[in-house]
């Protein structure tokens, strides 16, 4: 790939899709060489040849190899394969990568992954016709529907040259115009060039809309275009596939203006005639989705909508703000993230990240293509990392030697552009990190655009990027604001020890979770968080408010927001439905093309913004303001602007409004006079003049205009000319409705059809009246009597010999149509200059604080009712505590309240958690930890008033793991990794929730390693959850401060006495042994023979290993009830064991109290725990059988009910262990501690 399309849609973005001419001194030249870096050059500017240079300097080092592939391909994958011969071969240069033969262009290797991803039977047919010995687009005109121009096998793939030849003179001017631009600028983008009322592209290209844009190609051929109406849908069916797009439009002015706008007096000839001259409007890219062209006219104004169509704020649509060009730089002290939205120019930079918060970004945020890195300067002393090693934070990385198809539903794979870091700003006096990490990303985007477009003005194109009808002046890194998210002072590790805690990014573990990411097996947290009216743009601020929370005084602004939006009854709000405005829209401004709709939403935004500010008073400066305060505050902080002064901020809200007030039409179309669209009766159609007239009218105001002051006149002349050839008028007169009498007119009814396509009016055929009127001459005597009426001529000159008009009519139409079209001029210039005024008077960043002001505002709000409606509260946020908080009546956020179970405890250290499956473990910790982020960040949680929670630096949490296949780690490898970096991340003041670690390996590994992570985690100092499986993890020796911090915590089940078993899921303190695993499986409807079969297997199960007891002797004398007896007394310690004889009920004294009893079923045993033995006796013997026989011997457990379970486990797996045929024997894993109540 040329590094002209690397970067090709980022200064088309910034500048609105124009070209600038622009010199960034920190970067004289830079290139791509054949690893993908980018290379410094010299100050000198670059020469004529510095663009074939620049094309020869880039190959994909990452691209398949086939020599080394695993895999079988298939007949097209070999077919496709053969379309790129180079790449087989690693050592061949990069000189000969981009051309073959004589000179001609061969593929981008770009194009490999785009044309194995192909699913699609009709565009996967088209691969057939391609070729790629000339065409840099693989387009063969000679090329049949149904011919198979390649195979499998490569001896057949070359074309002989008389195919060549013969395909070469079958190329068009157009074709040729098309390849040249491919193969100079845009090799690894699609090209769209107007032909009249089309877009068409050729090739690979066409390919592609063929597969993306449900388009059908032409004559069965590689060929495909859309019309103009539909070229947004098309780009963003491509955009949205993650491609960019070169548009290029047909020039209409005459030669000399194109040659002073392209720079150039050179204009092609071909054949004696004139090419169409056309030239670069835009490049359209997933950073760059609306086409900006053509746009000052429309009345859509969807670039503002912002229903809310995506209840998560995960969905992206046409309305969604487009990717931001992203630069990660490695630093000792972690990852530096810089983001950059050439829509809004800001740059988002956030410091001292991990590998995985950074990883999180990229998969939330997916960026635009390229991915801008930047290593550490080497160490001597240290091994060379591989490219792979260097960015372990790349989500889509795979081997670079293997021939892997994309994933299924992975689109548009972001490439990886190196930058030395020899190139990073260096340190200067008053310039800080951050300053200088947004200068040295956003300068190198700038500078890759510049290079791009070098050379567009020179003698032998035909094409250049548009400028504006004056200069706009030049941009640089200087013209983005910086943003910081969050402020973290010194490296990860001081984090932890500094003395205001600021959150952490959370890493993508934790945000997949806690709901954040697009897993379909999570409940979303946004829209928990807000009603299902809340505008996208809300849930859209919310979940980015949470994957990088921010600053504490930040949060507690938003804390005191939502508080008093929540419990203020007495506070009116203005209205909330102002449509944000987007980085769209500020495109749209910078580039001129911002339409009147538009400007009303601005309105519509700058007038909330003055009425937001007025909430605390007239004097909306008080420092102690309930809602401006803070809203300014959160202001400043997602905006980067100066926002402290509510006075000031105003006068720029109402001064911006009054200039567009100045000029833009606030009123319909129809509220007043001189608004109106033309209207004659029935002389003229009212549908052609509004056709003529409704594009520019109403949108600006009057005394802006003066071209438009003629149409009237126009359309009344050519009404008049109507009336009189058409409808046979004697004379005009008009009524009192302004519209021309037609009593005394010869034809009865309308005479007058319409051409839409060519704009006129005329008759179908002679009156028949015209031969009884002679031709008036100059001196108003008869003249002979030829007829008036001739054929008019469409508007390529082509004679209409349905249609008949009149010289009066057509001279008539002719200015008509003339008036209307320079009112359009006018229009459009005034709407034009109204952008320019605003961005050259500094009116853009007033407009861009108002939408966010209107947006913090709603969001709270929104935020706010929906957490009355819920029963959502704030808690207490507390900068130093011993403990972790007190979660007063915490339930999950995706439920109701009223259907919910809550629980209250004190995180005072790190829970060990045991319980069975189905008990909701795993439900309160996400529950606990989404709780937790939600207060950090300012906003209400599910939980009751009281509540109280420490400030944390980081929230981690980690559930049950799968396969990673793309990076092949199994379930087990991806628990370590994530394990890995919660140990590298977290400390003393963070909050984690671990479940289920070491399930992935042997019990024995998985408890040893649950265990040493744990005590890790402890002596840390780290609070929150560990929830396992793992029992043997009870018995672990863990030292003592880490025995210290461990708090043993289980999840209630309730025993209704008679053997069945509920779920309270409840916390409560203790362990829990019994996993109830084949009660969960029997819920789930698991086969009853499997489950049958299960227990009866579970006897011979033993924590250390599966032993056979088959052939122990069943009559030994070891093996009876006084063996029992002596088991159950050991265990026990104290206390008689009363016998009960068959038939007989047990003493009244045990009545009431824990018991544990053992009972004698033929040859069978059976042990229980109960506080009613004569009742479980009972129920016991009416099972029939050996059982209403049945003997038994009971003790008393005097420490209660739970130490009585205790008991019951121990008997039942001592007993196995010695040889009895247990009934019971599943119990026996069930060894819970005491409780602390003794109950």
């Amino acid at each position: 790939m040329s590094s002209s399309a690397n970067g090709g849609s980022f200064l088309a973005r910034v500048n609105g899709g124009v070209k600038r001419n622009m010199k960034i001194a920190t970067y004289s030249s830079i290139s791509f060489d054949g690893n993908d870096n980018i290379n410094g050059g010299s100050s000198s500017s670059s020469n004529s040849s510095s663009k074939k240079e620049k094309k020869q300097d880039v190959s994909l080092k990452e691209l398949p190899v086939q020599s080394t592939s695993p895999y079988a391909m298939s007949s097209y994958d070999q077919m496709v394969m053969d379309l790129f011969p180079n790449i087989s071969d690693n050592t061949q240069s990069a000189d000969n990568k981009y051309n073959n033969g004589d000179g001609d262009a061969s593929l981008d290797p770009y194009w490999v992954e785009p044309l194995l991803s192909l699913t699609k039977s009709s565009s996967r047919s088209l691969v057939r016709q391609l070729q790629h010995q000339y065409c840099p687009m693989g387009y063969d005109p000679s090329a049949s529907p149904f011919s198979t121009l390649l195979s499998t096998s490569s001896n057949t793939t070359s074309t002989d040259e008389n195919s060549i030849n013969n395909s070469k003179k079958r190329t068009t001017s157009l074709l040729s115009f098309i390849r040249h631009q491919k193969q100079t600028h845009f090799n690894d983008a699609i090209m769209l060039v107007r032909v009249g009322d089309f877009y068409e592209t050729y090739g690979i290209d066409a390919i592609m809309l063929v597969e993306h844009c449900g388009l059908n190609p032409m004559a069965g051929k590689a060929r495909a275009g859309c019309p103009w109406r539909n070229v947004q849908a098309t780009l963003d069916g491509l955009t949205n596939a993650g491609f960019r797009v070169a548009v290029y439009e047909e020039w209409k002015g005459d030669d000399e203006e194109f040659r002073a706008m392209v720079g150039t007096d050179a204009i092609e000839q071909t054949g004696g005639k004139s090419l169409k001259r056309r030239y670069l409007a835009q490049v359209v890219s997933s950073a760059n989705p609306t086409y900006m062209h053509g746009l000052v006219l429309k009345d859509d104004s969807s670039v503002c909508d912002d229903s809310p169509a995506s209840q998560d704020g995960l969905s992206s649509s046409t309305n969604s703000p487009g990717r931001s060009y992203v630069g990660v730089i490695e630093t000792q002290a972690g990852y530096t993230l810089v983001e950059v939205s050439a829509e809004e120019r800001i740059a988002v930079v956030s410091e001292r990240l991990t590998a995985e918060a950074v990883s999180c970004r990229l998969i939330a945020y997916p960026p635009a293509d390229p991915l801008i890195y930047v290593p550490p300067y080497p160490d001597g002393g240290s091994k060379s990392k591989t490219r792979s090693d260097r960015l372990p934070f790349l989500p889509w990385r795979q081997t670079s030697n293997s021939m892997m198809k994309p994933s299924v539903g992975v689109k548009g794979k972001v490439r990886v552009k190196t930058l030395p870091p020899s190139l990073v700003v260096g340190p200067a006096p008053g310039k800080s990190d951050i300053e200088r990490a947004k200068q040295t990303i956003v300068s190198a985007f700038l500078r890759l655009e510049d290079d791009s477009l070098d050379g567009d003005t020179s003698t032998d194109d035909e094409t250049s990027s548009l400028p504006m009808k004056r200069e706009r002046g030049k941009v640089s890194h200087d013209d983005f604001v910086v943003i910081t998210p969050s402020s973290t002072n010194g490296s990860l590790s001081d984090v932890h020890s500094s003395q205001v805690t600021s959150s952490l990014p959370l890493h993508l573990e934790t945000a997949t979770q806690l709901g954040l990411m697009s897993d379909p097996a999570i409940p979303t947290l946004t829209q928990s968080l807000l009603p299902d009216s809340a505008p996208s743009s809300s849930r859209r601020f919310l979940r980015r408010w949470l994957l990088i929370p921010p600053p504490p005084d930040i949060a507690d602004a938003m804390s005191q927001l939502v508080g008093t939006l929540k419990d203020d009854d007495n506070r009116a709000l203005p209205s909330l439905n102002a449509p944000p405005i987007t980085g769209k829209v500020s495109s749209l401004i910078r580039a001129g093309q911002a339409s009147a709709p538009v400007f009303r939403e601005l309105l519509s935004s700058l007038n909330a913004g003055i009425q937001i500010l007025l909430l605390d008073g007239e004097d909306c400066q008080r420092p102690n303001g309930m809602v401006v305060a803070p809203l300014l505050k959160i202001l400043q902080h997602d905006t980067g602007i100066e926002a402290r002064d509510s006075l000031i901020l105003r006068k720029r809200f109402i001064e911006t409004k009054r200039i567009i007030e100045s000029v833009v039409n606030t009123n319909n179309v129809d509220d007043t006079d001189k608004e109106r669209i033309s209207h004659f009766g029935d002389v003229i159609p009212p549908a052609f003049l509004e056709r003529n007239e409704v594009i520019w009218r109403g949108r600006v105001k009057q005394v802006a205009l003066e071209c438009s002051h003629d149409v009237p006149l126009a359309a009344q002349r050519l009404a008049e000319a109507v009336a009189l050839d058409f409808w046979g008028v004697e004379s005009i007169q008009f009524n009192e409705n302004g519209e021309i009498d037609l009593n005394d007119a010869k034809e009865t009814k309308s005479p007058i059809v319409q051409d839409i396509f060519n704009n006129l009016i005329a008759v179908k055929s002679k009156p028949s009246w015209d031969s009884s009127i002679p031709l008036q001459t100059e001196d108003n005597t008869g003249g002979d009597r030829k007829s008036r009426y001739f054929h008019p001529r469409d508007r390529n000159g082509k004679v209409l010999r349905t249609r008949y008009t009149t010289d009066r009519v057509q001279e008539a139409l002719s200015d008509y149509v003339e008036t209307c079209e320079n009112a359009r001029k006018e229009v459009e210039k005034v709407l034009t200059r109204l952008s320019w005024e605003l961005v050259d008077n500094g009116h853009l960043p007033s407009i861009m604080q108002a939408s966010h002001l209107n947006l913090i505002l709603a969001t709270a709000a929104h935020h706010a009712a929906s957490s009355n409606m819920k029963g959502w509260s704030n808690a207490v946020i507390e900068d130093e505590s011993t403990s972790a908080g007190h979660f007063e009546g915490v339930w999950p956020y995706w439920m109701d309240k009223s259907e919910s179970i809550p629980n209250s405890f004190d995180l005072d250290g790190l829970f060990l958690l045991t319980a069975p499956n189905m008990s909701g473990k795993s439900t309160l910790m996400r529950t606990t930890a989404a709780a937790a982020l939600l207060i950090n960040s300012g906003l209400c949680a599910p939980l009751k008033d009281g509540s109280c929670i420490r400030r944390f630096d980081s929230i981690f949490v980690r559930g049950a793991s799968a396969d990673v296949p793309t990076e092949d780690k199994s379930a087990f490898g991806a628990e370590m990794g994530d394990v890995a970096a919660l140990l590298r991340s977290c400390g003393a003041r963070s909050l984690v929730f671990v479940d289920e670690i070491g399930r992935g390996t042997s019990p024995k590994d998985g408890t040893c390693l649950a265990a040493a992570i744990l005590e890790k985690m402890a002596v840390s100092g780290m609070s929150g959850m560990f929830a396992t499986h793992l029992h043997g993890i009870l018995n672990i020796p863990y030292v003592p401060l880490a025995e210290s911090r461990l708090r043993k915590k289980r999840m209630a089940i309730q025993d209704d006495g008679q053997g069945h078993l509920s779920w309270t899921y409840k916390l409560e303190d203790g362990v829990c042994t019994n996993s109830l695993a084949l009660l969960t499986a029997a819920k789930f409807g698991l086969d009853p023979s499997i489950l049958q079969r299960a227990e009866e297997l579970s006897e011979y199960w033993n924590t250390d290993t599966i032993e056979s007891k088959m052939h122990f002797d069943e009559n030994s004398s070891d093996i009876n009830m006084n063996t029992a007896i002596e088991i159950l007394q050991s265990v026990v310690g104290r206390g008689v064991c009363v016998p009960v004889p068959p038939s007989y009920m047990p003493p009244p004294s045990l009545e009431g109290s824990s018991c544990v009893y053992i009972l004698q079923i033929g040859k069978k045993y059976y042990v229980g725990e109960t506080d009613s033995l004569s009742q479980r006796l009972s129920q016991h013997r009416s099972k029939g059988r050996d059982w209403s026989s049945l003997s038994a011997v009971a003790i008393q457990i005097e420490e209660g009910k739970s130490h009585a379970r205790n008991v019951e486990s121990l008997v039942i797996r001592r007993m196995s262990k010695d040889g009895f045929d247990m009934i019971s024997v599943a119990d026996g894993t069930s060894i819970r501690a005491s409780s602390r109540r003794g109950t």
